[in-house]
């Protein structure tokens, strides 16, 4: 029995294992648990059958359905499950995360939709169950909007949470086995998230809409609680720092880095950061870092331009991205490097140097992991490069549908021919290919051949990848229960 069914849609026509971890309704299904309500999370990458256990948990009256959506595809199947809702009940039905948070109105004009709650919502939606039950006007909650009598109000924001404050997450609310899994030297890694937001500017990111440009951290003693409880409980020998900028401070960091080693947590541990701050660090700090069990860092580089790279306000040069290279690969850090392409005033020769830079990234480099991305640039509103993507001739969607396709897969952009278009999605999708394990020799075949001579040979793969990985989960699973 539930009182609250959390829905998060998939985000890719194809299984990826493990599962990522829905942490935002997590986060939500954490506070109304420790409010006294009970909650079921439905996660579409892990339950792709969903119609029969909705229907099972709505035989139990809960109060309210949630969805949580980015902008893309992950829009197609919220929606699809919306109207599946709407069939077969009159429960209100709130969205939420990143993109209803940027487009509030433009969501709730949706017909399936009554409710939007806008960024952090651990303490709206405990608000949003009070008016249900009677005890709060809608009009008071913050951070929410709803619609009345056809027209739509939006209600004044929230301020963010003191991280310490948040209850502890319920990890029983998913099956944490499926998303663990083998990944940068552990046999069972998991996340953690000890920190919210970015103080940098860089022109792509949504988290100046998001965040207003601010960074706050659990406090150390609270970091520890909650990694004790993972290694404790659920076994765990690896962990990624699951947050948009682990690295900000550099002395916390060390002061995690020094109690892992204190208390001798024997984990193998991976972040994000940025390349500037590895390139300012010294030897002791990296060594610091390896002693304690870093294993991978990823990297956000973008594009291998220099006039990009100023472009977008990243404050990183190439040279600078090739020091870092030999700097972790000096203490045996392995390295994962992310690219973005599609930015409204890249020019081919722009993308030639992203293709080389990455060619030199993975050379000759024993502790190169793999590239992520690349993702195709999306104009998100608030951010330096949407008011060029504006006079570029991007036209914003007026409706949800219509930013289903706008994803970090698809690229839809006008200053784009149609062949170059297809030229930056089939580098795009070349590029992914050298992560799939089955077949990156193949793909760095063909990378080779693009990044030496220029060769650009159409990927047909991407249309038969989907087919390609059931078939890859449909073995997998054939071989578990032998």
């Amino acid at each position: 029995m539930a009182d609250a069914i959390l829905f998060r849609p998939k985000f890719l026509d194809y299984t990826i294992k493990p599962f990522p971890i829905p942490w935002g309704l997590l986060y939500i299904g954490s506070s109304l648990v420790n409010a006294g309500y009970s909650v079921k999370i439905i996660d579409e990458l892990a339950h792709p059958q969903w119609q029969d256990l909705f229907l099972e948990e709505l035989k139990h009256r809960p109060m309210f359905v949630g969805v949580s959506s980015m902008t893309g595809k992950q829009i197609q199947y919220g929606l699809a499950f919306s109207a599946f809702v709407k069939k077969h009940s009159q429960l209100p039905l709130v969205w939420g995360g990143v993109h209803p948070s940027l487009f509030p109105e433009q969501t709730l004009k949706n017909e399936n939709i009554d409710f939007v709650a806008k960024s952090e919502s651990e303490a709206t939606i405990i608000e949003f169950m009070n008016y249900l039950e009677g005890n709060q006007t809608i009009d008071s909650v913050k951070s929410m909007g709803f619609k009345h009598r056809d027209k739509i109000y939006i209600n004044e924001d929230r301020p963010y949470a003191d991280l310490d404050q948040l209850p502890r997450l319920q990890y029983s609310l998913i099956d944490i086995d499926r998303y663990t899994g083998k990944r940068f030297g552990s046999q069972r890694s998991f996340e953690l998230c000890t920190s919210r937001g970015c103080p940098h500017h860089c022109g792509f990111c949504y988290n100046m809409t998001q965040y207003n440009g601010t960074w706050r951290s659990m406090s150390i003693d609270r970091i520890f609680e909650n990694l004790y409880e993972l290694i404790d409980r659920y076994k765990i020998d690896g962990l990624t720092w699951r947050e948009d900028n682990f690295f900000v401070s550099r002395e916390r960091v060390r002061e995690i880095a020094e109690r892992m080693m204190r208390e001798k947590i024997d984990l193998k541990w991976h972040a994000d950061c940025r390349i500037d701050y590895v390139d300012n660090y010294d030897d002791s700090y990296v060594e610091l870092l390896k002693r304690s069990g870093c294993h991978t860092l990823t990297l956000g580089v973008e594009s291998g331009s220099d006039s990009i790279l100023k472009h977008i306000n990243k404050n990183i040069t190439r040279d600078q991205v090739l020091r870092v290279r030999d700097k972790l690969s000096k203490h045996g850090i392995y390295q994962n490097y992310h690219f973005m392409l599609g930015f409204p005033s890249e020019s081919v020769e722009d993308v030639n140097e992203t293709i080389g830079l990455i060619y030199e990234l993975m050379r000759n480099n024993r502790y190169f992991g793999e590239i992520c991305g690349p993702s195709l640039y999306t104009p998100y509103p608030g951010t330096t490069l949407f008011a060029e993507s504006l006079q570029k001739g991007f036209h914003p969607s007026e409706t949800l549908e219509g930013w289903i396709d706008m994803d970090w897969h698809s690229l839809r952009l006008p200053w784009f021919s149609g062949k170059r278009s297809q030229v930056i999605e089939d580098i795009a999708w070349n590029i992914m290919g050298m992560g799939q394990k089955n077949m990156r020799t193949y793909f760095k075949m063909k990378f080779y051949l693009l990044a030496k001579f220029n060769l650009h040979i159409r990927c047909f793969e991407k249309k038969i990848y989907p087919l390609f990985k059931k078939f890859q989960d449909s073995m997998a699973g054939i071989t578990r229960t032998q």
